[in-house]
């Protein structure tokens, strides 16, 4: 009579425990393996494409336009400023005044184009980075949903991108645009 040996020491049992235990290891390792996505947003087109974008461009157009009107009414006043100076028969201390305040004006009025250019550049900026703050919801469903492992926003981060393959611009747009903000 031979001895009969219980199910666990059956010689294929051990090799079944051994892949059950290392198979959750090698699933990982697949999932891993496999290519990440990466996609590209180009922020511009969001603002350009977009209702939000559109209302905030908008918004910047008449910003932009009350410096422009500040701009105009300085140089108004300077070139006002300029013709006293020129006024034939004044006297040479008056004259100099007069020259003084049209110098200081002339001044004053650079340092106002300057300060405009820098706000106008601030509020572009501000208006980016505004609409690009209510496409990141977007910009993580679409990452998420996609597969996305990486989707660049910044279009001087890489040397190189293939827009036909990686361009979800107009996707991030559209969800944008229906989500309503």
């Amino acid at each position: 009579m031979g001895v009969r040996k219980s199910s666990s020491h059956h010689p294929l049992w051990g090799a079944f425990i051994f892949l059950a235990l290392i198979a959750p290891a090698f699933s990982s390792s697949f999932a891993a393996a496999q290519p990440q996505r990466i996609g590209f947003v180009d922020p511009q087109r969001v603002v350009d494409s977009t209702r939000l974008g559109r209302k905030a461009k908008a918004d910047l157009a008449r910003f932009i336009a009350e410096k422009d009107r500040m701009a105009r009414d300085g140089a108004a006043e300077l070139a006002a400023l300029r013709r006293a100076a020129e006024v034939p028969g004044l006297s040479a201390q008056e004259r100099a005044t007069r020259e003084e305040a049209y110098r200081r004006k002339a001044l004053e009025h650079q340092l106002l184009l300057r300060e405009n250019e820098r706000d106008v550049k601030s509020e572009e900026a501000k208006l980016l980075r505004y609409v690009m703050r209510r496409a990141d919801d977007v910009l993580r469903d679409i990452g998420r949903k996609g597969g996305y492992a990486v989707i660049l926003i910044d279009p001087n981060a890489v040397g190189y991108v293939d827009k036909t393959n990686v361009d979800l611009t107009e996707r991030v747009a559209r969800e944008l645009n229906s989500r309503g903000k």
